[in-house]
């Protein structure tokens, strides 16, 4: 029973290992370093929001996929006088957006972007607080480069203009394909 048993797990395992080596590739999950710049009303912000991405790439053929994304980036500023901190302001950025992708070959996809991007500000002074917050149209495009089967460099770009503010938003990550 025992000899039986060992088999036929071995068995299994075998079959298990041999069909994976051969089920195809076409999931790929990522995370990325995420680096956004900020233009208000035409003047470039000097410090830029920075965070994470997570990218899930499904292709359901040899070609054609689908990819999502979410981004979330921030930045904090402090602001000081002569007798020490006097307030803050936060800058929250986060958008969740999903397209089409393309796969050229075993080395190279491409996809476009297009979904929602939201900011939210908080401004805190001394006993005055504030808050903005506003969710606009976000887009972007980027592509996925397979080096081995297993693994995939991510990069691509996104943009949101959220009344007098945009945001151009960078990502660069390193996924599994499975």
């Amino acid at each position: 029973m025992n000899r039986f048993l060992l088999i036929s797990t071995s068995m299994l395992a075998i079959s298990t290992l041999s069909f994976n080596a051969h089920a195809a590739l076409n999931n790929t999950l990522s995370v990325g370093y995420a680096k956004s710049s900020i233009k208000f009303e035409g003047n470039k912000f000097e410090d830029n929001p920075k965070g994470v991405n997570f990218k899930y790439n499904h292709e359901f053929d040899n070609n054609w996929g689908v990819i999502g994304s979410l981004t979330y980036t921030k930045l904090t500023y402090d602001f000081y006088s002569y007798w020490g901190k006097i307030g803050t302001t936060e800058i929250d950025y986060v958008s969740l957006t999903a397209g089409p992708s393309y796969r050229f070959n075993d080395y190279f996809s491409a996809y476009g972007l297009i979904g929602l991007g939201h900011v939210n500000q908080e401004d805190k002074f001394y006993d005055y607080r504030g808050d903005y917050n506003k969710t606009s149209l976000a887009y972007g495009v980027g592509f996925q480069v397979n080096p081995i089967p297993n693994i995939a460099i991510d990069a691509s770009y996104e943009y949101s203009k959220l009344d007098d503010a945009k945001f151009g938003t960078w990502v660069l990550g390193v996924g599994y394909r499975f």
